[in-house]
C-alpha cells in the first residue's frame, strides 16, 4: 500500500519531448497573468510546458475560484479534458512567463503516424495523473488535514529539480488546492515550525526536515 499511494501521490515529470515531436509542435509564449485556457470552452487543443508555470482554477457558480494544480516545466495540462473531446472544467493563468508547445488533433494524427512511441509514453503520463487525482480524492475522504498538507507539499517537492526543499508559494494558494480554510493551513504550518519541521516567510516555505514530513504524509498507510 505505502508503494502505490507514493508512485499515485508523488508522479514524476514527463521530461523534454522527443526532438522529432518538438519540431511538429508550434510554440507559444505567454506573459504573466495571461490566460491560456477558459472554463467552459471547447478543450480542442492541450499543451506541454517548456518553461514557466501555470495554475488551474475552477470558478463556481457563486464566483468563488479554487486552484487545484500547478503545472511546471517538463508537464502536461490540459490532456485530459482534450482526450475524453469535452469542454474544459478548468481556466489556466500563466503565473509567471510560460512558454508551451500546443497539441491539436491534427498534430495528434500526425505523431501517431510517424511517432507512436511517443502516445505511448504519454498515455502513461495521463494515467499516472488520473491514479493521481484518484488517491487526492480517497485522501480527502479519509485522511486528516494536516496529512493532506504534508502530501501536496511532498508532491510539489517531487516536481522540483532534486535537492530543492524550498517553495514560493503562499498559505492562501495551499489552501485553494487543499479546500480548507488559509487560517486551518497556516495553524498547520506554524505548528511544523515549532516543531523545526519548516521555516516560513512571506509568500515562500522552506523544508527544514523533509524525512518528518513525509513520514506526516505516511499517516495510516502501514
Amino acid at each position: 500500500m505505502p508503494y502505490v499511494v507514493e508512485e499515485a501521490f508523488h508522479p514524476s515529470h514527463f521530461g523534454q519531448l522527443p526532438p522529432e515531436v518538438n519540431e511538429l509542435i508550434k510554440r507559444k509564449s505567454y506573459k504573466k497573468g495571461s490566460n491560456i485556457i477558459f472554463q467552459g470552452d471547447p478543450a480542442k487543443n492541450f499543451y506541454y510546458v517548456h518553461n514557466g508555470k501555470v495554475k488551474a482554477t475552477i470558478v463556481r457558480p457563486d464566483g468563488t475560484e479554487k486552484v487545484f494544480a500547478f503545472s511546471e516545466s517538463g508537464q502536461f495540462f490540459a490532456d485530459v479534458p482534450f482526450f475524453q473531446q469535452s469542454n474544459h472544467w478548468y481556466t489556466v493563468v500563466a503565473i509567471e512567463l510560460t512558454t508551451v508547445s500546443e497539441f491539436s488533433k491534427d498534430d495528434m494524427e500526425t505523431i501517431i503516424r510517424i511517432h507512436p512511441e511517443f502516445v505511448f509514453s504519454l498515455m502513461q503520463s495521463i494515467s499516472q495523473k488520473v491514479w493521481m487525482l484518484s488517491n487526492q480524492m480517497m485522501t480527502l475522504t479519509f485522511d486528516p488535514t494536516e496529512v493532506r498538507l504534508a502530501r501536496i507539499i511532498v508532491e510539489i517537492l517531487n516536481r522540483k529539480p532534486e535537492g530543492i526543499q524550498s517553495l514560493s508559494i503562499t498559505h492562501q494558494e495551499l489552501s485553494s488546492i487543499l479546500g480548507t480554510s488559509r487560517v486551518m493551513v497556516t495553524k498547520i504550518l506554524n505548528d511544523w515550525r515549532v516543531r523545526g519541521i519548516v521555516d516560513l516567510r512571506k509568500g515562500a516555505l522552506s523544508i527544514n526536515d523533509l524525512q518528518a514530513l513525509k513520514q506526516i504524509t505516511a499517516f495510516n498507510l502501514e
